[in-house]
C-alpha cells in the first residue's frame, strides 16, 4: 500500500514537470532545459519587478523589469506551446545581454548584483548552445562584461547608485537568495531530465538484451529444425560413400542447402542456394528440401531436368508466384545430380549452379542453364547432361558463397579461377583432407578483416 502511494506522488511529481516544461517523449533533453531557463528567467525579472517596487527603486528601472517579464514570458510560451526551440535560442541570448546591460546602469552597476547573474546566465547559455555557438556566446558575454566594466569607469555618471546602505543590502540579498534558488531548481531538472535519460537508456538496454536473446533462442531453435530436415550425413555416407561436405552458415541458419536420396538403383544429390541467408533464405531452403521429399514421394526421378522443371512449377504454384509480378523473386539457384551406379552415367541439371569435374588432373565445367528455380521474365528449359563417368572421378557441387567472399591484401573476391585452381590442387587427396584444406584456405583468405558474407557450401564427392 505504501509503494503505491509512493508510485502515486512520484506520478504527479513528474506530472507538473512534464505540464511546466514538456515530456520527453514530445520534447528533447536540451529543449526542455530551455524551457525550464526561459520559464526562470521569466519569473527571475518577475520577482525583480516585485523587489524594485519594494524597495521603491528607479522607476524606470521598475518598468523595464516589467516588460522584460513579458517579453521573457513570450520565449517560454513560443518554446513550450508552440514547440519553437533553436531558432528562439539566438534571440533570446541578445535579448537577455541587452536586458543586463541595461540593468547594469539602473542598478548600481558593479557594486550591484548584476555582475553575479551574467555569471549565471552565462553558465545557463553554455549549457544551452553547443559547438561554435557555445564560443561565441562566452565571447560575447565576456566582451559585453568587459565592456560594461570600462564604460563605468570612463562614465560614471551614467551609474545610477543606491539611494542608501539598507536598499543595496536587501537588493543583493535578495538577488542572490533568488538567483542561488534559481540556478537549484535549473540544475535539479537538469540532473533529474539526465537521470530519466539514463534510466530510460538503461531500460531500452535491457529490453533490447533480451528481445536479442528470445530471438537468438528462437532462431537457435529453428537451427535444430532446420538441421533435422536436411539429409543425415550417415545416410549421405551408406549411399555415396566417398564425400564430404563443407557448410558454413553465414547466420545461424542457413538459405544453403544439401539433399541426397536413393531412389531405385539411382542416387540423387542436389547442392542449393535460395534468396537470401539467415532466416528469409532458411524459409526458402526448408521449402526447397520439402518439395524435393514431396518431387520424390509422388514420383520416380528418372531424368535431372524433368526433377528442376517439377520443382520450378511447384515452388511458383506453392508461393503464388504471378507471371506478371516480378517484384517478389523469391527461388533457388540449384544443382542436381542423378547417378545411374549400374549404367555408369552421371545426369546433371543446374538452375544457375554448375558442376565441376576433376579428371587426369583437368577440371571440367558443366554450365548451368542461366534460369533460377522461381519465377523469371524468360522461362528457359532446363539442359540436360549425360556424363559417363570413370573410376576415380572427383565431382564438386556448390553454392556461390565460397566465390563471392571476400578477402586477400586487396579485399576482391575470391572468383572463380582462383576456385578451379584450389580444386586443381586438392582433388587427389582424401575427402576429409579436402574438406579441412578449404576451410585452412577460406580463413587464410579472409584474414582478419574480412567477415563472411553469405553463406558457403561445397557438397564434394568421388566415384
Amino acid at each position: 500500500m505504501t509503494q503505491d502511494i509512493s508510485d502515486s506522488e512520484n506520478k504527479i511529481h513528474y506530472s507538473y514537470t512534464d505540464l511546466l516544461f514538456g515530456s520527453r517523449n514530445d520534447y528533447s533533453l536540451e529543449h526542455r532545459f530551455f524551457n525550464s531557463v526561459s520559464l526562470f528567467s521569466a519569473l527571475a525579472a518577475c520577482f525583480a519587478s516585485i523587489t524594485n517596487i519594494a524597495l521603491q527603486l528607479d522607476f524606470r528601472l521598475t518598468i523595464f523589469t516589467m516588460f522584460s517579464t513579458v517579453i521573457l514570458f513570450i520565449f517560454y510560451f513560443l518554446s513550450r506551446k508552440r514547440k519553437v526551440f533553436k531558432p528562439l535560442i539566438t534571440p533570446y541570448i541578445i535579448y537577455s545581454l541587452i536586458v543586463l546591460s541595461i540593468v547594469w546602469f539602473f542598478n548600481a552597476g558593479s557594486e550591484g548584483p548584476v555582475v553575479f547573474v551574467y555569471l549565471v546566465g552565462l553558465v545557463l547559455f553554455v549549457i544551452i548552445t553547443e559547438g561554435r555557438n557555445r564560443v561565441i556566446v562566452m565571447t560575447s558575454f565576456l566582451l559585453n562584461l568587459v565592456l560594461l566594466f570600462y564604460l563605468e569607469r570612463k562614465f560614471p555618471d551614467l551609474i545610477t547608485p543606491y539611494e542608501s546602505d539598507f536598499i543595496k543590502f536587501y537588493d543583493v540579498s535578495i538577488t542572490f537568495l533568488f538567483s542561488f534558488v534559481l540556478i537549484y531548481f535549473v540544475v535539479a531538472i537538469l540532473v533529474k531530465s539526465y537521470r530519466e535519460e539514463k534510466y530510460i537508456s538503461i531500460s531500452q538496454k535491457d529490453e533490447l538484451i533480451f528481445q536479442k536473446k528470445q530471438i537468438t533462442d528462437s532462431i537457435q531453435y529453428a537451427k535444430s529444425l532446420q538441421t533435422a530436415l536436411l539429409t543425415e550425413k550417415k545416410y549421405i555416407a551408406k549411399i555415396l560413400p566417398n564425400h564430404f561436405i563443407f557448410y558454413i552458415p553465414k547466420d545461424i541458419v542457413s538459405g544453403d542447402f544439401y539433399w541426397a536420396k536413393q531412389i531405385n538403383e539411382s542416387t540423387v544429390i542436389a547442392a542449393a542456394d535460395c534468396t537470401g541467408h539467415g532466416v528469409p533464405g532458411a524459409f526458402m531452403s526448408v521449402l526447397g528440401i520439402t518439395l524435393l521429399n514431396e518431387i520424390v514421394r509422388r514420383k520416380e526421378i528418372k531424368k535431372a531436368n524433368q526433377a528442376l522443371e517439377v520443382l520450378r512449377y511447384d515452388l511458383k504454384e506453392t508461393l503464388n508466384q504471378s507471371d506478371d509480378d516480378y517484384s517478389h523473386n523469391n527461388g533457388m539457384d540449384i544443382a542436381l545430380c542423378v547417378i545411374d551406379h549400374n549404367k555408369g552415367i552421371l545426369q546433371y541439371s543446374g538452375a544457375n549452379l554448375p558442376l565441376y569435374l576433376v579428371r587426369d588432373n583437368k577440371l571440367n565445367e558443366y554450365k548451368p542453364t542461366r534460369n533460377p528455380i522461381g519465377l523469371t521474365p524468360i522461362e528457359i528449359p532446363f539442359q540436360n547432361n549425360d556424363i559417363e563417368f570413370e573410376p576415380g572421378d572427383m565431382f564438386y557441387l556448390f553454392s556461390d558463397g565460397f566465390i563471392d567472399q571476400f578477402g586477400g591484401d586487396d579485399g576482391k573476391k575470391y572468383r572463380s579461377r582462383r576456385f578451379k585452381h584450389m580444386l586443381l590442387e586438392i582433388h587427389n587427396k582424401p575427402l576429409e583432407i579436402q574438406k579441412d584444406l578449404i576451410d585452412l584456405n577460406l580463413k587464410k583468405w579472409m584474414g582478419r578483416k574480412h567477415e563472411q558474407v553469405d553463406d558457403i557450401m561445397i557438397f564434394g564427392f568421388r566415384l
